[in-house]
């Protein structure tokens, strides 16, 4: 998807817009939340692409091993396939507040990616079923 941004891009853009009014607290939880999504797509990330964006992923991490080789080559439509992982109970954080966080600004990044077409509501029509499954899902797991 040439001339979109990266998921670098996106997420970097999502929280900015967030933080933008937010009490210190608040700025350190969406920061901890950022973290924990992003060290998610590092390890979780590839198994939500085709055999063609993996390998594209394994030549960067040869040429530039520090950092998210997903967040720099990938896309929304991408980041919208692997979200529900990110839903799931082991990827939950612990602490009560930060998972409730965590839910909600899943959710929200969702609905931005979409508002801001992002990603295309047809070609992703399952992505965003399966989101919707892991939300609710992930409103049903106690702390």
């Amino acid at each position: 998807m040439t001339g979109s941004p990266s998921v670098d891009k996106l997420l970097r853009m999502f929280f900015l817009r967030y933080n933008l009014s937010q009490k210190p607290v608040t700025v350190d939880r969406c920061n901890r939340i950022e973290l924990h999504l992003r060290h998610f797509l590092d390890l979780c990330g590839e198994d939500y692409l085709a055999s063609e964006q993996r390998q594209l992923l394994e030549l960067e991490r040869q040429f530039q091993p520090h950092g998210s080789a997903f967040a720099r080559l990938m896309y929304a439509g991408e980041l919208l396939a692997a979200l529900p992982e990110f839903l799931a109970p082991e990827w939950l954080m612990n602490h009560g507040v930060d998972r409730k966080v965590q839910i909600s600004h899943s959710d929200r990044l969702v609905r931005w990616l979409c508002g801001e077409r992002l990603v295309d509501f047809r070609a992703h029509r399952m992505d965003l079923l399966h989101f919707r499954s892991a939300h609710d899902q992930a409103l049903r797991v106690q702390p």
